[in-house]
């Protein structure tokens, strides 16, 4: 689905950014802060995996029901194991983008002195117009549609609408949650909980905002109209899927966070005091780099040989 997907860190036992701003000990904020944003980061990144991994068969699907508005099983009859095992490696790489960018700008956004809906709605519209090619790269790819400059920009309005109703439905939803029972918004169990409803009820809720973008984005030689497209039975349908995908994911997530933030709390103690490990991480990471560069151009160059070496098809009938 090409449903937003993101978190809201609150319920874990962590001040907010503008109480850590105002502490006393600006170095230790600041560390706070830093480590803050990686760990909602690292969350995105887990949520990234398991959603990439259930959207590869759920999200064609979905985008089926959603823009072309095909019955169920005629939408699985059209799944193709090929197709999914292509459609993985996009979403892989597409979630790894979006999904620990919006963690982290969430994050970030809690030190912006604005009211939760602004702040929220400034959250999707940013969100939204710097991601927007990434999502309609991949849902093009998902519906097997060709990719071009001048459709990765396609459906704006209605998706950053979308965005922002999602944005606002995260801050609101989750104050709520966690105001609700503070003492098991602070458990591991109370985060993931939350954090599950949370995404949940925000993806239902910004739902309108994905059902207009999927009639916008409609083949033209199969437009339906506004009354026919827009049916219950079928927003339910469509919906029920994308948002259920994104709680899980992100629930998981949020299990791994804690752990990701102890860990950069550890080496950055370590790197205070061996200054010498940052220019070895530096150079690990050229390596790593330099390597990639030789592994794909080998990889061409034996691809190129092969070719040399190929027949063609005239030649084989010829034979």
């Amino acid at each position: 689905r090409t449903q937003l997907c993101g978190s809201r860190y609150f319920g874990s036992g962590h001040i907010v950014v503008k109480d850590v701003a105002g502490s006393k000990d600006p170095a230790m904020s600041e560390q706070d802060f830093v480590g803050r944003v990686i760990g909602a980061a690292s969350q995105g990144a887990v949520g990234a995996v398991v959603a990439a991994s259930l959207s590869a068969v759920t999200e064609p699907l979905v985008n089926n029901m959603l823009v072309k508005r095909v019955p169920l099983m005629e939408a699985v009859k059209a799944l193709d194991p090929e197709m999914i095992k292509k459609f993985l490696q996009t979403t892989l790489a597409t979630n790894f983008i979006k999904f620990p960018f919006f963690e982290a700008t969430n994050i970030i956004m809690q030190g912006v002195d604005l009211p939760p809906t602004a702040r929220g709605a400034a959250l999707g519209s940013v969100f939204c117009t710097i991601t927007l090619p990434i999502t309609n790269y991949r849902f093009r790819k998902s519906m097997n549609l060709p990719v071009t400059p001048g459709n990765l920009y396609q459906a704006y309005g209605p998706t950053v609408l979308r965005d922002i109703i999602y944005g606002i439905a995260r801050n609101k939803v989750s104050v709520f949650l966690t105001n609700l029972n503070p003492t098991f918004a602070s458990t591991m169990m109370g985060r993931v909980v939350n954090m599950f409803a949370t995404v949940v009820a925000a993806c239902v809720l910004s739902a309108p905002g994905n059902e207009l973008r999927g009639y916008c984005l409609q083949p033209p030689d199969r437009k339906q109209s506004f009354g026919d497209f827009f049916q219950p039975a079928k927003f339910i349908r469509s919906t029920s899927v994308g948002a259920i995908i994104m709680g899980i994911s992100l629930a998981i997530g949020t299990m791994a966070t804690p752990q990701v933030e102890k860990m950069v709390g550890i080496m950055k103690e370590y790197l205070q005091k061996n200054p010498l490990s940052y220019v070895l991480i530096i150079l690990f990471v050229l390596q790593q780099v330099i390597a990639m560069r030789r592994q794909s151009e080998l990889v061409d160059a034996v691809r190129g040989e092969g070719d040399k070496f190929s027949i063609s098809p005239d030649a084989k009938a010829k034979a």
